[in-house]
């Protein structure tokens, strides 16, 4: 059997978590239907992406050279 006070914690806990709470009235309040809002425009969306397909191998020690520090 578990002790008095954790017990008592774990009815608390769960009587708090059923309890029902305020939604704040900014929450609440529906849209207005009079704000301006900016027009929206077509983007596709593949934008911005790079191709990936497999490529020829490279020498390593010349992409050593690319990336490493500069003299």
């Amino acid at each position: 059997m578990l002790p008095r006070p954790l017990l008592m914690s774990a009815l608390a806990l769960a009587l708090c978590a059923c309890s029902a709470t305020q939604v704040p009235t900014y929450l609440a309040r529906p849209a207005d239907p009079n704000v301006r809002v900016p027009a929206q425009r077509y983007q596709s969306v593949s934008a911005g992406t790079t191709s990936l397909r497999p490529a020829e191998p490279k020498d390593w020690r010349e992409l050593n050279r690319r990336v490493g520090p500069q003299q």
